[in-house]
């Protein structure tokens, strides 16, 4: 028979499959020890098949234990001495010898002893000391939280009631000693015993009772030791740069704003005035070149009124006897002609003298004029000294006013801000860390449940088993499910505070409400640091109605003027801040009435404007808007009709002192003036001492002169009325040309 081509390239040489060689097995003897002995059926149960948890497991081992009988005839169970295992399974049985090993729970009763004993003592222990204890942690962190003492009445911890109770504390301010911030009757702690044993402190319900605020106190609760501010650690160590930008913000005007009231009324201080015109007054300076200049002319004049003097001396001796002739005694006529001699000499001495004096004269008025020069030039630098006054005080400007208290009021919030911020970044820190490191629920479970299945794996290749979750584990390490606090009028609420938020799946939730009479407060916090919300980490408000506060700006900027209020207000706020610590925040305050007061400004009459000025602003209105980032910085916008009122007022009360300012300033600068130009006008007075001894030698001659004419005339007349006419013509022939000469004389 022929096959076609097909059928023979389709027919295959079919292969002979191998056999599967026979896996090798060992003997009874390679298992485990327990597993070679035999067992009642109650000791089986006892020792091998309750110690396996797992049923796979319980049901492979069970299988290989088979009824017999021993060398009594018993009934037991054991693995057939002819039994056979694979290595596999010798493998198995020994992992599995070792967890029956693992789950005997036998107790060793030397180390159950010595487990009870320190038990024992650590109850003891605690049980004499959980009280006190417990009073000075409180106290520790309440104090350092606030910086000022902390008072406990007494405290009770009843660790197997889960209860903690805390009577009449009362925490001290630290700016204001002799007073409490706020102290409450009695506190009332519920916690959850079985999560304190797993390291846990759960406080189901916190109830609070007796609370009251700004109480005072018998005692100061200043601290001993003061400690370095919470904003001074903060300096040193703040990443953020919040602190650098608030000084660039700030500058240098924080140095001034300390002195911007007391600039701002210096013109408006005699003393200062005064104190600041020694350096632009001329007087002093002038005064010193005018004296080097008089004692130069002095010096040339301080001899010569002695000698003017000496020789109206000598003259007036001279001309002694004919100033004191009696003529009408004198009828001789030899006698009348000696007298005209006598005449005739004494009238050319009295020229050479008079003549000394005319130069004299001549040559001092020179120097007089020039002592009139510097007298105008010294009094017209007095007078453009005394016109500078009215530059120093003159009405203020209200523009300057108004940003002079603008800019404090902008500097002293700068400084406020820069004094709490620390407190709201530790809130930002502890909240921030939650939400950086927190994980969900979902995710820890998933994580839990792989890391289970690789160690199962790779310990033992046997049935990993599966976890069993009860219900969802949401109690955190800390946390604080309930607080409720109660007082006169105040009431505080506060759910899930907890140190892991993802965990617990709640956002803390702050509230507090005080109302009494017709004071109200009201605020209420959010944190929220959950992974999986897209919400700021922190959400604050906070409004409060007709309530008393002090404002005191001088508590963060120390200067004379910073402005003190003191009145009821209405404020309304509201904050929000993130992880990277950025915020923003808006807020108005208006108080009415307020009295506003500050520190004394250094001058009496700068004090007296102030203060009136102060005393007229009777309302404050107030916004602000604040933020801070790492790329913009720190900002803040303050607006108020402060700086308006104020500024007005300081302009009505200053302008009706200013005539006051300017006598007192004038005084004081007279008085300055006057100081430095004694040695000029004493210079001067001597001037007028010379000039005056000089004119009065010129009197004198003068004096003597008339005198000498008056006596010639006399002669002459009686000369011509007593004597014959012949007699008369002789004597006029003879002596003619003398009486001529004489009477041109």
């Amino acid at each position: 028979m022929a096959y076609k081509k097909n059928d023979v390239n389709s027919e295959k040489k079919i292969k002979p499959v191998k056999e599967k060689k026979s896996e090798k097995k060992v003997s009874v003897k390679k298992l485990p020890g327990i597993f070679k002995k035999s067992y009642t059926e109650k000791k089986f149960k006892k020792h091998i098949s309750d110690k396996l948890y797992i049923p796979d497991d319980k049901k492979f081992v069970t299988d290989l234990f088979k009824l017999s009988k021993d060398k009594k005839e018993r009934d037991v169970l054991r693995i057939p001495l002819d039994s056979s295992f694979t290595k596999k399974e010798i493998k198995r049985l020994v992992e599995l010898s070792k967890e029956i090993k693992k789950n005997k729970g036998r107790i060793k009763v030397g180390s159950f002893l010595a487990v009870a004993i320190a038990i024992t003592v650590v109850c003891v222990v605690v049980t004499v000391f959980k009280n006190p204890v417990t009073k000075f942690g409180i106290k520790s962190v309440m104090q350092s939280a606030f910086g000022a003492k902390c008072d406990i009445g007494s405290v009770n911890v009843e660790i197997f009631g889960a209860h903690i109770t805390v009577n009449n504390l009362a925490q001290a301010s630290a700016d204001e000693p002799m007073k409490n911030i706020f102290q409450f009757d009695k506190l009332d702690l519920d916690f959850n015993l079985t999560q304190l044993l797993r390291a846990r402190f759960d406080a189901e319900n916190i109830e609070i009772t007796g609370i009251a605020l700004g109480t005072e106190r018998k005692n100061s609760g200043a601290l001993p030791i003061k400690k370095k501010t919470a904003q001074e650690k903060e300096e040193k160590t703040d990443s953020t740069g919040f602190y650098k930008s608030l000084k660039e913000k700030m500058g240098s005007n924080s140095e001034k704003a300390k002195n911007s009231f007391e600039t701002l009324f210096s013109m408006y201080d005699p003393n200062k005035i005064s104190e600041n015109l020694k350096n632009n007054i001329k007087s002093p300076t002038v005064a010193k070149e005018v004296e080097e200049e008089l004692k130069q002319i002095i010096e040339t004049w301080k001899n010569k009124p002695s000698e003017l003097q000496q020789k109206v001396e000598a003259l007036k001796a001279s001309t002694a006897k004919l100033t004191s002739l009696n003529t009408s005694k004198i009828s001789n006529v030899t006698e009348i002609s000696a007298l005209l001699k006598e005449i005739e000499s004494s009238a050319k001495e009295i020229k050479n003298v008079k003549s000394d004096i005319e130069n004299s004269v001549l040559s001092f008025d020179d120097d007089q004029k020039k002592v009139n020069a510097l007298k105008k030039k010294l009094d017209d630098a007095i007078q453009n000294d005394k016109n500078l006054l009215q530059t120093q005080v003159a009405i203020f400007d209200i523009s300057e006013v108004k940003n002079t208290i603008s800019n404090t009021l902008d500097e002293a919030s700068y400084a406020m801000l820069g004094k709490y911020y620390p407190y709201l970044k530790q809130l930002i820190s502890y909240a921030g860390a939650m939400k950086g490191t927190g994980k969900s629920d979902s995710e820890e479970v998933k994580k839990n449940i792989k890391k289970a299945k690789e160690t199962a794996k790779k310990e033992s290749k046997r049935y990993v088993g599966r976890n069993v979750y009860w219900k969802a584990d949401k109690v955190p390490s800390f946390l604080i499910e309930k607080l409720h606090g109660s007082g006169v009028g105040i009431e505080v609420k506060a759910t899930n505070i907890s140190n892991d938020m993802n965990k617990r799946g709640e956002p803390w939730i702050i509230s507090g409400k005080y109302n009494q009479k017709t004071v109200l407060h009201n605020v209420n916090l959010v944190v929220d640091a959950r992974s999986n919300i897209s919400d700021p980490l922190i959400q604050c408000s906070y409004s409060g109605e007709n309530f008393p506060l002090l404002l005191d700006f001088s508590k963060n900027i120390d200067s004379a003027g910073m402005p003190i209020f003191d009145g009821v207000s209405t404020i309304s706020a509201k904050l929000v801040a993130d992880s990277d610590f950025s915020f923003s925040g808006s807020g108005s305050m208006n108080m009415d009435p307020v009295k506003v007061t500050s520190k004394p400004l250094s001058s009496e009459i700068a004090e007296r404007i102030y203060s009136q000025a102060l005393t007229s602003v009777n309302s404050l209105a107030l916004q602000a808007k604040v933020g801070f980032s790492e790329k913009n910085g720190v900002d803040l916008n303050l607006s108020t009709n402060f700086d308006k009122i104020l500024s007005n007022a300081i302009n009505v009360v200053a302008n009706k002192e200013l005539e006051n300012v300017k006598s007192a300033a004038l005084e004081k600068i007279s008085k300055q003036i006057g100081g430095s130009t004694d040695g000029a006008n004493e210079l001067f007075s001597k001037f007028g001492n010379i000039s005056s001894q000089i004119n009065s030698s010129k009197s004198s001659v003068n004096d003597i002169s008339k005198i000498i004419d008056a006596k010639k005339s006399e002669i002459t007349k009686q000369l011509k009325t007593s004597m014959p006419d012949k007699v008369s013509n002789s004597i006029s022939e003879k002596t003619g040309s003398t009486i001529k000469n004489l009477l041109k004389k």
